[in-house]
């Protein structure tokens, strides 16, 4: 299930260091810059309705460890609930370890974003490529979460349940894929469109390196592409600007600040209600990352790790849940997009390791 070249491998590495930085915020003919903004009137989107989900929750050969939530769905007493644990040295490797396979599957699960395949299809080789790696999909049962991954359709914002809905050409969607090996989990998420690629690059390329689509059948469907690609550039951007404020030192306010920046310079809008979180042995733990300016004050220290994980949507950034309890979705119908990256303060700066290897 190693869908990967070496040669495609180093392509999205590329793409997603930070050394990359100013030749991923130059604006593409693919999409509008940051000056010129039309959110797709032309293409009206049918919203996202909830899909029947398949059979009982999946299984997990007993040989692979687990986290405490996974027979009862039910969470421990939390350790680190309001305390800010400093990784050593030993703990980092740990967490090194859950993060490069949590990317490594999440680009992976990418590469399943196609036209009339469904999330159901997705989660259950996403599932089976973990257990293969010998790890445990930490969504599952979290507090009852019935799939490995979520997957946010268009509206949807974070939190999607994988079902039975096929994925439509220029759907974006979110894959929020994390794992528990080792003891410790690891957390990312990424944004694709589905159908916006072709073989040769003619306009411009994806995160991935992937080349844009070209060419289209109607000028709604390119109108709605063009708006799909710049939300999606705007969230990856928000992100990275977000990971340039970190180091030791720094403050943990400068992070949310960065976000708003971005999304307010692209006329969009930064979702408030939910945060990044510090992660080690249990999910999720503090510090909680807001995405938006605030007056927090946490100096960053070396050994911290936690998730920044932006949700930039068109208009408004109100959102609601849907009766399953767990998908959240824009109030006014805007399109959502999302990036995570889960970062180490270092002594002498910030590392990301949710980086393909």
């Amino acid at each position: 299930m190693n869908a990967f070249s070496s040669q495609a491998r180093q392509r999205i590495k590329e793409f997603n260091t930070g050394r990359k930085l100013i030749n991923l915020r130059k604006a593409s003919t693919a999409f509008d810059s940051k000056e010129v903004y039309a959110k797709a009137e032309i293409h009206e989107r049918e919203p996202v309705r909830q899909y029947p989900l398949s059979g009982a929750m999946k299984t997990v050969p007993g040989n692979i460890a687990r986290p405490p939530y996974a027979d009862t769905g039910e969470l421990p007493y939390s350790l680190f609930s309001n305390q800010i644990l400093l990784h050593d040295a030993a703990s980092v490797e740990k967490m090194s370890r859950a993060a490069r396979l949590a990317r490594q599957v999440l680009d992976f699960t990418c590469t399943l974003a196609k036209p009339g395949v469904t999330t159901d299809e997705i989660d259950t080789a996403v599932h089976e490529e973990i257990i293969r790696q010998g790890a445990y999909p930490s969504p599952l049962n979290y507090h009852g979460f019935p799939k490995s991954l979520c997957s946010s359709i268009n509206e949807v914002i974070c939190h999607g349940i994988p079902d039975g809905r096929p994925l439509q050409f220029g759907d974006i969607v979110s894959f929020d894929v994390s794992c528990f090996i080792g003891g410790v989990h690891g957390d990312n998420c990424a944004t694709v469109i589905v159908g916006d690629e072709q073989e040769k690059d003619e306009i411009g390329v994806d995160w991935r390196g992937v080349p844009y689509l070209s060419t289209f059948d109607k000028p709604e469907d390119e109108e709605m592409m063009r708006s799909g690609r710049r939300l999606v550039h705007a969230a990856r951007e928000s992100l990275y600007a977000a990971i340039e404020e970190c180091g030791p030192g720094k403050c943990l306010t400068s992070v949310g600040g960065a976000i708003q920046e971005v999304s307010d310079s692209y006329g969009y809008s930064t979702v408030t209600k939910y945060r990044g979180h510090g992660i080690s042995s249990e999910f999720h733990t503090a510090p909680y990352v807001k995405h938006y300016r605030n007056n927090d004050t946490l100096e960053l220290q070396p050994g911290m790790i936690f998730t920044i994980e932006p949700m930039i949507v068109e208009d408004a950034g109100d959102c609601f849940e849907w009766d399953d309890q767990w998908t959240v979705a824009t109030t006014d119908g805007g399109m959502a997009a999302q990036f995570e990256h889960t970062v180490h303060i270092t002594r002498d700066g910030v590392e990301i390791l949710t980086l393909p290897e």
